[in-house]
């Protein structure tokens, strides 16, 4: 090959990369955008009365799904966006911060396990939804105890005398174990249960 082909070849392969990036951008903006849309949903969810916790959160199905077809950072742009539209709409003063927190375990760990176990694979390791159920699980049994502990340390703070101990506990858990469900679950069926990921996937 000729060095005026090998110029062309490297400058092929730039204008691509460029490419590329350019659709992760517009990719990464859309969700994050849809997921800022979706963030007024927050307003009208049913919530546990003193406490104001959500008893379900669909917004957290837009950043999964982001996870899902873009990856590692695509999901966190758009959790990152919907976080802080969250708090123009969450009733509670730190709600935002706990569905960030909640969601970026079923992000991270799934991610981690794809990194180090899909070998070249990528995203599409996750179809498989037998794969994408251990990642998920392992996600859950992280989070649960996570947000029991975040609870524990902040409800009493915000809440002063309204919920016992064993109430925050039995609650977190009950709630969290629900959206873990709904978190793994309805992004997958998106995603992968679809053609999206087989026509817009991203890594």
């Amino acid at each position: 090959m000729s060095s005026e082909e090998e110029g062309q070849d490297m400058e092929l392969s730039d204008t691509s990369k460029s490419s590329e990036n350019v659709r992760k951008v517009a990719v990464a903006a859309i969700l994050a955008a849809l997921s800022l849309a979706a963030t007024p949903i927050a307003s009208v969810l049913p919530r546990i009365p003193g406490w104001d916790i959500a008893l379900i959160d669909p917004v957290s199905f837009f950043w999964i799904i982001a996870f899902l077809i873009g990856g590692l950072w695509i999901g966190l742009a758009s959790a990152a966006v919907g976080t802080l539209g969250l708090f123009f709409f969450d009733p509670s003063v730190v709600g935002p911060i706990f569905k960030f927190e909640a969601t970026l375990v079923m992000i991270l760990i799934p991610w981690v396990i794809v990194k180090y176990f899909s070998g070249d694979k990528g995203g599409s390791y996750l179809q498989s939804f037998k794969k994408y159920g251990v990642a998920m699980v392992l996600a859950s049994l992280t989070r649960l105890p996570l947000m029991v502990a975040t609870n524990l340390i902040v409800v009493p703070l915000l809440y002063p005398d309204v919920f016992t101990a064993e109430q925050i506990i039995s609650l977190a858990i009950w709630i969290n174990s629900f959206q873990c469900i709904a978190d793994t679950i309805i992004p997958w069926l998106v995603v992968h249960a679809s053609p999206v990921f087989e026509r817009f996937g991203m890594w």
